[in-house]
């Protein structure tokens, strides 16, 4: 028996052996100036992992990894500048398991780095520097119609060059189509927002022409990109009702971790994208269907239920806020009044530029049957009180830095002002600002 037990432990320890991947390596920085702020690596095939930051001692640093038979990890490496300025570089390893340790040898050259400890990680870090290169270019410089389709081409003819110089592995190749078309659509949406920024038309060819994109983000990889479920659903058939957008997911998609991802995008863009004003009880229903027919968190349906705060004539949800005191507040003491709402916070450009106007409708506004009431929602409330304090912010100025007041509002971009009636019902969810005239005309002819 007892030998039975001790093979036992022994197969336990030996596996748990097998698991660890160790890295050790030495980092330089070739400008003497900069320095190593910190290091981190994470696996980033699971998902939600954490970074695990690298003990650094003289440019030396030693880790193990608890491995999962993926090969891929990310390497996050913060450069101090001589000005105190930080730059980061997010770097893949590709490091299989046939393989138990791993010796790095990394130089970081200003905006480029090298590791090529093999034929797979020097292609990546090629890849990486040319890559980004083309990224700085991008958000640098607002492309013109003549070179924006030059600058995003650019990231197809890099790959297929490096593929030709350095034959990476098949592993290695699909992960980088999958980086490359991430990058090239993350490009095209850069100089998409500048065209539109600009007042100009977008070049009809402006896209990513890539083939059967589904497809390629559907393979084991595309979890380790925050943005494949973003360009995923971009990227599914025209027509999908929201039903059959997260069947097809299923469908499509093998990955766990990824089909759970998607349905993720999908569920909180149908919760925030839904018009409930036009059908609250079917719009319910069709998520509590998908949610239960794919056992997702009922917690979807639990938001979904909240925004019925944002159909007309709703009450003001049951929220409790604080004033600079640090007094507690409801919407109920404004009943009896017609309440135009500020929804601001002390970091929103935009809404601090509203805040003169709002001041001078305020002083310039005749009827005594309107209160205005401004809600921040920040987190940090020493801000919040600096700000109004700067601003010489008076009247009804209260505090939700839990930001209760979004979740239950549907609010997903500040500043946002809304209108309620003297029985503290909804009038307008997305009312005027007070840079526009037509607020005080607006306000003026409340009874």
């Amino acid at each position: 028996m007892k030998l039975h037990i001790a093979i036992l432990l022994a197969l336990i320890y030996a596996c748990t052996l097998n698991a660890q991947l160790t890295v050790k390596g030495h980092i330089t920085v070739k400008n003497n100036t900069d320095s190593i702020h910190e290091m981190a690596i994470k696996n980033i095939m699971m998902k939600n992992s954490s970074y695990i930051p690298v003990p650094n001692n003289n440019h030396l640093f030693n880790i193990k990894l608890s491995s999962v038979n993926n090969g891929f990890y990310k390497l996050n490496i913060t450069v101090r500048k001589e000005d105190s300025n930080k730059y980061p570089f997010y770097i893949p390893l590709y490091m299989p398991d046939s393989i138990r340790a791993y010796n790095l040898d990394i130089q970081v050259d200003n905006e480029k780095i090298l590791y090529g400890f093999d034929n797979d990680n020097a292609f990546l870090a090629e890849y990486y520097n040319q890559a980004h290169a083309i990224n700085k270019e991008v958000w640098t410089n607002t492309p013109l119609s003549e070179n924006s389709l030059e600058l995003i081409n650019q990231y197809d003819s890099i790959l297929n060059k490096l593929f030709i110089q350095y034959k990476p592995s098949k592993e290695v190749e699909l992960y980088t189509r999958t980086w490359n078309f991430i990058e090239k659509s993350k490009s095209i949406k850069a100089i998409q927002f500048m065209y539109r920024r600009d007042g100009k038309t977008i070049p009809q060819k402006l896209d990513n022409e890539t083939k059967d994109v589904v497809s390629l983000l559907a393979n084991k990889y595309a979890i380790c990109f925050n943005e494949t479920p973003m360009f995923f659903c971009e990227n599914l058939p025209k027509g999908m009702s929201f039903e059959e957008k997260l069947d097809y997911t299923y469908e499509k998609i093998e990955d766990k971790n990824l089909q759970e991802s998607i349905a993720e995008y999908l569920l909180r863009n149908y919760i925030s994208s839904y018009d409930y004003n036009r059908n609250f009880s079917k719009g319910l229903s069709i998520l509590e269907k998908c949610i239960h027919k794919y056992s997702l968190s009922e917690e979807y349906i639990s938001d979904f239920k909240k925004k019925k705060y944002t159909i007309d004539r709703a009450p003001f949800p049951d929220i409790t806020f604080y004033d600079f005191e640090g007094k507690e507040h409801t919407f109920e003491e404004l009943k009896g009044y017609y309440v135009y709402i500020d929804i601001w916070a002390s970091w929103c450009v935009p809404c601090c530029k509203e805040i003169p106007h709002l001041q001078k409708l305020e002083r310039e506004l005749k009827n005594p049957a309107v209160k205005f009431l401004s809600i921040s929602i920040d987190r940090n409330e020493k801000s919040w009180k600096k700000k109004t304090e700067e601003m010489n912010l008076q009247g009804n100025q209260w505090l939700n830095k839990n930001n209760e007041i979004s979740s239950r509002l549907n609010i997903t971009a500040i500043p946002r002002f809304l209108l309620y009636d003297k029985d503290g019902k909804l009038i307008n969810i997305n009312a005027f600002r007070p840079s526009n005239p037509q607020t005080k005309e607006i306000l003026e002819k409340l009874k």
